[in-house]
Protein backbone atom coordinates (compact mmCIF):
# COMPACT_ATOMS: atom_id res chain seq x y z
CA UNK A 1 0.00 0.00 0.00
CA UNK A 2 0.91 3.44 -1.12
CA UNK A 3 -0.38 6.66 0.51
CA UNK A 4 -0.38 9.39 -2.05
CA UNK A 5 0.78 12.79 -0.87
CA UNK A 6 0.14 16.37 -2.35
CA UNK A 7 3.74 16.75 -2.33
CA UNK A 8 4.36 13.77 -3.84
CA UNK A 9 2.05 14.48 -6.87
CA UNK A 10 3.55 18.35 -7.18
CA UNK A 11 6.74 16.38 -7.73
CA UNK A 12 5.53 14.47 -10.50
CA UNK A 13 4.39 17.36 -12.26
CA UNK A 14 7.67 19.25 -11.81
CA UNK A 15 9.42 16.62 -13.01
CA UNK A 16 12.94 14.93 -13.22
CA UNK A 17 16.29 15.04 -14.55
CA UNK A 18 15.32 12.48 -17.09
CA UNK A 19 13.30 15.15 -18.99
CA UNK A 20 15.93 16.51 -21.21
CA UNK A 21 16.25 12.99 -22.68
CA UNK A 22 12.56 12.74 -22.89
CA UNK A 23 11.89 16.27 -24.42
CA UNK A 24 14.64 15.18 -27.12
CA UNK A 25 12.54 12.25 -27.95
CA UNK A 26 9.01 14.67 -27.85
CA UNK A 27 10.61 16.63 -30.59
CA UNK A 28 12.36 13.88 -32.51
CA UNK A 29 8.80 12.79 -33.22
CA UNK A 30 7.48 15.73 -33.89
CA UNK A 31 9.90 16.93 -36.02
CA UNK A 32 9.50 13.65 -37.88
CA UNK A 33 5.63 12.61 -36.81
CA UNK A 34 4.99 10.33 -40.56
CA UNK A 35 6.53 7.20 -40.99
CA UNK A 36 7.41 8.10 -45.14
CA UNK A 37 10.75 8.11 -44.77
CA UNK A 38 13.09 5.20 -43.69
CA UNK A 39 15.75 7.14 -41.98
CA UNK A 40 13.23 8.94 -39.49
CA UNK A 41 11.49 5.99 -39.23
CA UNK A 42 14.49 3.34 -37.94
CA UNK A 43 15.74 6.74 -35.86
CA UNK A 44 12.66 6.57 -34.32
CA UNK A 45 12.37 3.00 -33.16
CA UNK A 46 15.83 2.49 -32.69
CA UNK A 47 16.08 5.49 -30.14
CA UNK A 48 13.04 5.19 -28.26
CA UNK A 49 13.43 1.51 -27.89
CA UNK A 50 16.99 1.41 -27.30
CA UNK A 51 16.70 4.28 -24.62
CA UNK A 52 13.35 2.61 -23.01
CA UNK A 53 14.95 -1.17 -23.05
CA UNK A 54 12.28 -2.39 -25.30
CA UNK A 55 14.53 -2.96 -28.25
CA UNK A 56 12.82 -4.05 -31.20
CA UNK A 57 15.69 -6.35 -32.54
CA UNK A 58 15.49 -8.51 -29.46
CA UNK A 59 13.71 -10.78 -31.25
CA UNK A 60 13.41 -14.84 -32.15
CA UNK A 61 14.64 -16.60 -34.92
CA UNK A 62 17.90 -14.43 -35.10
CA UNK A 63 20.09 -15.01 -37.34
CA UNK A 64 24.03 -14.29 -38.61
CA UNK A 65 23.11 -12.54 -41.77
CA UNK A 66 20.64 -10.98 -40.14
CA UNK A 67 22.40 -8.46 -37.99
CA UNK A 68 20.85 -5.45 -35.86
CA UNK A 69 21.73 -2.87 -38.18
CA UNK A 70 20.62 -4.89 -41.11
CA UNK A 71 17.69 -5.73 -39.54
CA UNK A 72 16.16 -2.37 -38.62
CA UNK A 73 17.12 -1.40 -42.87
CA UNK A 74 15.34 -4.52 -44.23
CA UNK A 75 12.30 -5.84 -41.67
CA UNK A 76 11.74 -3.41 -39.79
CA UNK A 77 11.32 -0.08 -41.75
CA UNK A 78 9.57 -1.78 -44.54
CA UNK A 79 6.70 -3.12 -42.33
CA UNK A 80 5.81 0.34 -40.27
CA UNK A 81 6.22 2.18 -44.04
CA UNK A 82 3.70 -0.32 -45.76
CA UNK A 83 1.54 -0.04 -42.78
CA UNK A 84 -1.03 1.81 -41.83
CA UNK A 85 0.50 3.43 -38.76
CA UNK A 86 0.13 7.05 -39.99
CA UNK A 87 -3.59 6.59 -39.96
CA UNK A 88 -3.58 4.97 -37.13
CA UNK A 89 -1.84 7.89 -35.49
CA UNK A 90 -4.19 10.62 -36.82
CA UNK A 91 -7.24 8.58 -35.39
CA UNK A 92 -4.92 8.86 -31.61
CA UNK A 93 -4.41 12.98 -32.48
CA UNK A 94 -8.21 13.38 -32.84
CA UNK A 95 -9.50 11.44 -30.04
CA UNK A 96 -9.91 12.81 -26.51
CA UNK A 97 -8.57 11.99 -23.32
CA UNK A 98 -10.00 10.79 -20.41
CA UNK A 99 -13.23 9.77 -22.35
CA UNK A 100 -14.61 6.94 -23.04
CA UNK A 101 -14.67 6.71 -26.85
CA UNK A 102 -10.37 8.48 -26.45
CA UNK A 103 -9.76 5.26 -24.29
CA UNK A 104 -11.64 2.85 -27.03
CA UNK A 105 -9.46 4.52 -29.40
CA UNK A 106 -6.01 4.75 -27.57
CA UNK A 107 -6.64 0.74 -26.65
CA UNK A 108 -7.77 -0.53 -30.32
CA UNK A 109 -4.57 1.37 -31.63
CA UNK A 110 -2.30 0.10 -29.47
CA UNK A 111 -3.36 -3.45 -30.26
CA UNK A 112 -2.50 -2.64 -33.77
CA UNK A 113 0.92 -1.27 -33.24
CA UNK A 114 1.34 -4.32 -30.46
CA UNK A 115 0.80 -6.74 -33.71
CA UNK A 116 2.62 -4.78 -35.99
CA UNK A 117 5.81 -4.53 -33.93
CA UNK A 118 5.04 -8.47 -32.58
CA UNK A 119 5.23 -9.70 -36.56
CA UNK A 120 8.62 -7.96 -37.22
CA UNK A 121 10.26 -9.18 -34.01
CA UNK A 122 8.20 -12.50 -33.22
CA UNK A 123 8.06 -11.41 -29.62
CA UNK A 124 5.48 -9.60 -27.63
CA UNK A 125 6.06 -6.20 -28.05
CA UNK A 126 2.82 -4.53 -26.29
CA UNK A 127 5.90 -2.10 -23.85
CA UNK A 128 7.71 -0.70 -26.90
CA UNK A 129 4.15 0.09 -28.55
CA UNK A 130 2.89 1.55 -25.85
CA UNK A 131 6.40 3.79 -25.32
CA UNK A 132 6.42 4.52 -29.23
CA UNK A 133 2.90 5.63 -29.09
CA UNK A 134 3.38 7.75 -26.59
CA UNK A 135 6.09 10.36 -27.43
CA UNK A 136 3.81 10.53 -31.04
CA UNK A 137 0.74 10.92 -28.68
CA UNK A 138 1.90 12.32 -25.38
CA UNK A 139 -1.63 13.28 -23.99
CA UNK A 140 -3.36 10.21 -24.82
CA UNK A 141 -0.99 6.90 -24.16
CA UNK A 142 0.25 5.79 -21.21
CA UNK A 143 3.51 4.21 -21.01
CA UNK A 144 3.57 0.42 -19.71
CA UNK A 145 6.65 -1.58 -18.49
CA UNK A 146 7.15 -3.69 -15.84
CA UNK A 147 8.29 -1.31 -13.15
CA UNK A 148 5.15 0.80 -14.12
CA UNK A 149 3.43 -2.26 -13.73
CA UNK A 150 4.54 -3.14 -10.37
CA UNK A 151 4.44 0.53 -9.26
CA UNK A 152 0.80 0.18 -10.10
CA UNK A 153 0.49 -2.72 -7.51
CA UNK A 154 1.45 -0.19 -4.73
CA UNK A 155 -1.70 1.52 -5.54
CA UNK A 156 -4.00 -1.61 -5.74
CA UNK A 157 -6.18 -0.20 -2.78
CA UNK A 158 -7.16 2.70 -4.46
CA UNK A 159 -8.33 0.84 -8.25
CA UNK A 160 -10.42 -1.24 -8.60
CA UNK A 161 -9.68 -4.24 -10.48
CA UNK A 162 -10.23 -4.25 -14.46
CA UNK A 163 -12.77 -5.65 -16.59
CA UNK A 164 -13.12 -8.46 -18.10
CA UNK A 165 -11.17 -8.66 -21.89
CA UNK A 166 -13.20 -7.61 -24.78
CA UNK A 167 -11.17 -9.36 -26.82
CA UNK A 168 -10.43 -6.42 -29.22
CA UNK A 169 -7.29 -5.12 -27.16
CA UNK A 170 -4.27 -5.99 -25.65
CA UNK A 171 -5.21 -7.38 -22.91
CA UNK A 172 -2.61 -6.49 -20.35
CA UNK A 173 -2.25 -3.21 -21.68
CA UNK A 174 -6.09 -2.85 -21.14
CA UNK A 175 -5.54 -3.43 -17.30
CA UNK A 176 -2.86 -1.45 -16.92
CA UNK A 177 -4.83 1.52 -18.76
CA UNK A 178 -8.25 1.23 -16.49
CA UNK A 179 -6.02 1.20 -13.48
CA UNK A 180 -4.34 4.72 -14.57
CA UNK A 181 -7.66 5.87 -15.76
CA UNK A 182 -8.97 5.30 -12.26
CA UNK A 183 -5.80 6.27 -10.50
CA UNK A 184 -5.74 9.83 -12.56
CA UNK A 185 -9.52 10.27 -11.54
CA UNK A 186 -8.84 9.55 -8.31
CA UNK A 187 -6.17 12.11 -8.11
CA UNK A 188 -8.27 14.88 -9.44
CA UNK A 189 -11.22 13.78 -7.08
CA UNK A 190 -9.02 13.94 -4.14
CA UNK A 191 -6.40 16.66 -5.28
CA UNK A 192 -7.47 18.74 -7.65
CA UNK A 193 -4.85 17.98 -9.83
CA UNK A 194 -4.33 16.73 -12.96
CA UNK A 195 -1.70 14.24 -13.92
CA UNK A 196 -0.57 13.47 -18.01
CA UNK A 197 0.37 10.08 -18.73
CA UNK A 198 4.35 11.19 -18.34
CA UNK A 199 3.60 12.64 -15.33
CA UNK A 200 1.54 9.93 -13.99
CA UNK A 201 4.79 7.26 -14.81
CA UNK A 202 6.97 10.15 -12.76
CA UNK A 203 4.50 9.32 -9.78
CA UNK A 204 4.71 5.40 -10.53
CA UNK A 205 8.71 4.83 -11.01
CA UNK A 206 9.10 7.66 -7.81
CA UNK A 207 6.75 5.20 -5.66
CA UNK A 208 9.44 2.31 -6.54
CA UNK A 209 12.22 4.49 -5.44
CA UNK A 210 10.62 5.22 -1.80
CA UNK A 211 9.54 1.65 -2.07
CA UNK A 212 13.52 0.62 -2.27
CA UNK A 213 15.03 3.05 0.35
CA UNK A 214 12.26 2.02 2.93
CA UNK A 215 13.44 -1.59 2.49
CA UNK A 216 16.75 -0.73 2.67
Amino acid sequence: MKAITRNAILEAKAGTPWDTCNKILYELCERYPAHTDRGAVVAKILIIGRAYAAAIERRKNKTAADQNDDFYLTSVAPAVMNSEIDQWLREARAATPGTQDGSRTLLMIHGKVTELFSRISDLEKRSLASKYLHFHVPQLFYIYDTRAVKAMRHFAYLVPRASRTDGTSDHEYRKFVEKCAHLVAHIRREFGLKLSPRQLDNLLLASLADKSRATR
